[in-house]
């Protein structure tokens, strides 16, 4: 089909090599360990793609849990679900893992195989903060908003500095190892001493002179303020080692490095003016957190999926940073179609809102599905494998 990636740009997929700096002593000392032992249990038969896969759906196992015993994000849950939600979180981060050491074993290693292992994570990024909002009783509203928002910036950012330095690049302390046994520890601590720690009331703050209600402060409000104070460090972590790669390979050329470096960091701007629309949708219509939140954060959860493995493709085959993804564009158009059908048509705001919604993470789901096919498609073809069984044994 070609919608995604160019035929003269296909070649460039047998130029892939995988390039990687893990810094943390967690997955160098105990993890690494654990997943060269674990990784034994699959067959040389079984593909990499479905480790992956089944990571995925240790992650789905526990999103049934959530919505099966809280599916408000308010409520309590019974205490063997809390290990059971650590338990599945871990054995998702060890199939993925492992999914790259079986990768190896089987003689697998390939561009779409790390496309995948990074499309999985992407999905999974998002759907793992509905089980955090549960856990911690956040509800559908802001605080489910801000985490969701911290876990996707980290990753997007990591997907750019990755494409500009050609490295994926894991620090002493980042979100694929730390981050997640951090929370594991959370949710096992919640299984012993139940969810209420996490929730003392601190006070209230009264929003009604703004146009909005009164909003309860909670303890949970800190722990997101260190997820999003995380951010910053991870993105200044990011810059710098995108202008230290210009200004390695062009250090005869100080002016040059310093330009690529600018216009590196214009990457960025996409992913910030998509929040900057979702902010500007929910000032005006707040029934969309509130109220549609689940249909929100899935239209959310697919459009970075579709944006970061954009990113992804144009890495693998040398094509230039997608600046412009038209996912991104949807609640401004969501944002446009509200007030006309709402303002001038008066139709009732409660449907509108609701269908617009749903309507959103319908498009974005159509969306990420035609690219995942397409290139899918594109890359098996050119380099003749499967997606999910071996085609060509190594000897």
């Amino acid at each position: 089909m070609g919608l995604f990636i160019p035929h003269n740009k296909l070649e460039n997929l047998k130029l892939y090599k995988y390039s990687s700096e893990d810094h943390s002593a967690i997955s160098k000392y105990v993890l690494k360990h654990w997943w060269n032992y674990f990784v034994q249990i699959f067959p040389l038969s079984m593909a990499p793609n479905v480790v992956t896969l089944m990571g995925l759906g240790f992650i789905l196992l526990n999103l049934a849990c959530v919505f099966y015993y809280d599916p408000s994000l308010t409520g309590d849950a019974p205490r063997w679900c809390y290990f059971f939600y650590a338990f599945g979180l871990f054995m998702y981060q060890t199939f993925d893992g492992c999914d790259g050491c079986h990768a190896r074993r089987t003689g697998q290693s390939g561009p779409l195989g790390e496309l995948f292992d990074h499309s999985i994570d992407a999905i999974n990024s998002s759907l793992g903060t509905f089980v955090f909002a549960s856990v911690l009783k956040m509800g559908y509203g802001g605080l489910l908003m801000v985490s969701q928002f911290a876990t996707v910036c980290n990753f997007y950012t990591s997907t750019w500095e990755e494409y500009h330095t050609h490295t994926l690049y894991l620090s002493e302390f980042s979100g694929p190892v730390e981050g997640v046994l951090m929370i594991c520890g959370v949710y096992i601590l919640t299984g012993i001493f139940g969810p209420e720690i996490w929730n003392l009331r601190l006070g209230e703050v009264n929003l009604e002179s703004l146009g909005a209600g009164k909003y309860e402060i909670n303890s949970s409000l800190f722990y997101v303020v260190i997820g999003i104070s995380s951010i910053y460090f991870n993105i200044i972590s990011a810059m710098r080692n995108v202008h230290k790669y210009y200004d390695r390979t062009n250090k005869s050329d100080p002016v040059k490095s310093r330009q690529l470096s600018n216009n590196a960091y214009m990457g960025l701007t996409p992913f910030f003016s998509y929040y900057g629309s979702i902010a500007v949708l929910a000032w005006f219509y707040p029934e969309m957190v509130f109220d549609n939140g689940f249909a929100l954060v899935l239209s959310i959860c697919f459009t970075i999926a579709f944006s970061v493995g954009r990113i992804i493709i144009a890495h693998l085959t040398a094509q230039e940073f997608p600046m412009i993804q038209i996912p991104m564009f949807l609640p401004l158009v969501q944002l446009v179609v509200c007030k006309f059908l709402i303002s001038i048509y008066d139709f009732d705001r409660q449907t509108v809102l609701t269908s617009v919604s749903w309507l959103g993470l319908g498009m974005t789901f159509g969306i990420h599905s035609t690219f995942i096919a397409d290139i899918i498609f594109e890359i098996t073809t050119f380099l003749d494998i499967y997606t999910l069984s071996i085609k060509h044994k190594r000897a």
